[in-house]
């Protein structure tokens, strides 16, 4: 027949032993499902999401035409201003105008070749007050080109970038929720832990008080030594202690998780119960790697980085040795006193410029920047390489642990139920007078070794599931 003891080790394993908050109980998928709600962390995640979406909007409206419009409404001045004459001296006259400006402009950026397409018209208004004049300048319709030669094109490089980028995002997106995950398992099983130490600590302190009561009357009866009392006494007032701490630490451990959710210390959480072990692990190695390297991160954030290494290489080469730019229009323009005139018989406007800037002497400093950038780009590369072997590594250890994890919890789920048994017959033969006091403690103690041994083996089988789900975001 079981004893008192195993009712209570049973609750603690399996069921809330006493209830310190609003609710019973609090299971592990029950805690990971508010981790996923409530955690700061996984509000970063959505926010840096978020941001990484915008971005990638951003650089695709960059691709899109660009319509702006321009006003100098009104531009009026009364000042006096010096006037050179023709022969070289300077008369000071009273000026009073108006000098007002609008235009559109329409651009289209060419990621290809970095240059840029445009298109605009303009009017102008002249007043002189002082003469009464009044003269329109205007611009009708242009069109033109700037396009740079053998420069640095960043817009090629961003549109190279943006996807790679939002494809980051929405990757990390997930690994962080799986981290979420992981980190609340592993809090779980500390708030777990806690549990079962005051569990064990408050079964050990009814069972030394039940024993000491029995042993007193024993000693009265001369059947037990003065030794054998104290011993009994003093393993009463140890677990008395022992329930304190554990209480404290217990304690301790909900507040942990409070504050990880976000919530007040009156937050009800609920007895931790114990979980089953998790499921057996079906996917193979090679699987799980082929799995981590298109569901993980990591090998679009290495792409990103050989971009970027890469871009810094070309803006090197681009912006510091010889640069050219051509700027080429065609359109039709006209001033005239009247607006009409403008519109109605403009005059043909062309303009083609090239602009050159040739580094003369610099003393080796663009030779250095481009062997700075070509060097990190190297680095990255191998770094690149480091990182795939890394996490490849991280994933068969992870596999291995799991596997041998899952074969150690069902070890120690047996090894704890044997030790259980042996602690009910060493109590009952106590009881009897067939054992001294020294094999019952030892007895005990073998019991609450394999108590402690069960549970750890579980959170570690539970911890190292969910790191193997987070390297191979595996659902």
């Amino acid at each position: 027949m079981k004893t008192y003891f195993t009712t209570i080790l049973f609750l603690a394993l399996c069921w809330p032993a006493q209830r310190l908050s609003g609710q019973d109980s609090l299971r592990l998928s029950q805690f990971i499902a508010m981790a996923e709600a409530r955690a700061l962390r996984g509000y970063q995640a959505q926010i840096e999401l978020e941001q990484a979406k915008l971005r990638y909007a951003l650089a695709k409206a960059n691709l899109l035409p660009q319509l702006s419009a321009t006003a100098n409404l009104p531009n009026y001045q009364r000042t006096v201003s010096e006037i050179v004459q023709p022969d070289g001296t300077i008369r000071f006259q009273p000026v009073r105008n108006n000098n007002s400006a609008i235009g559109l402009r329409l651009t289209q950026d060419i990621p290809l070749t970095g240059g840029t397409l445009f298109l605009q018209t303009n009017l102008q208004r002249f007043d002189n007050f002082e003469s009464a004049d009044q003269l329109y300048n205007g611009t009708p319709f242009r069109v033109g080109l700037f396009q740079p030669i053998f420069g640095f094109n960043a817009s090629k490089w961003q549109q190279q970038l943006a996807p790679v980028q939002l494809e980051e995002a929405q990757k990390q997106f997930l690994a962080d929720r799986a981290a979420i995950r992981t980190e609340a398992t592993r809090l779980f099983f500390d708030y777990l832990y806690a549990r079962t130490e005051l569990n064990i600590s408050s079964a050990n302190q009814q069972s030394n008080q039940e024993l000491y009561e029995i042993a007193r009357e024993r000693h009265r009866l001369g059947k037990i030594s003065d030794s054998d009392l104290m011993q009994l006494q003093v393993n009463l007032l140890s677990a008395q202690r022992s329930y304190q701490n554990d209480l404290q630490n217990f304690r301790d451990q909900a507040a942990r998780l409070r504050a990880y959710l976000g919530e007040s210390p009156g937050f009800p959480l609920g007895n931790p119960v114990s979980p089953q072990p998790p499921k057996a692990n079906t996917l193979s190695v090679e699987d799980a790697i082929a799995r981590a390297w298109e569901a993980r991160p990591e090998p679009s954030r290495l792409r990103r980085q050989l971009l970027e290494a890469e871009q810094d290489v070309a803006q090197a080469k681009g912006e510091g040795g010889f640069q050219a730019s051509l700027t080429a229009s065609l359109g039709f323009t006209r001033s005239a006193q009247e607006v009409a005139p403008i519109y109605q018989e403009p005059l043909q406007e062309q303009l083609v410029q090239v602009q050159l800037s040739v580094p003369i002497l610099d003393w080796g400093a663009q030779r250095s920047r481009v062997r700075l950038s070509q060097a990190a780009l190297e680095l990255q590369q191998r770094q690149a390489l480091q990182q795939e072997v890394n996490l490849e590594a991280d994933i068969r250890q992870t596999h291995q642990r799991l596997a041998s994890l899952q074969l150690e919890v069902g070890l120690a789920q047996e090894l704890m139920g044997l030790a259980v048994q042996r602690f009910d017959i060493a109590q009952q033969t106590y009881r009897l007078g067939g054992i001294d006091i020294t094999n019952l403690i030892i007895s005990q103690q073998e019991k609450d070794l394999a108590t402690r041994t069960y549970v750890y083996a579980l959170g570690d089988s539970w911890q190292a599931w969910y790191d193997f789900q987070e390297l191979t975001l595996n659902q």
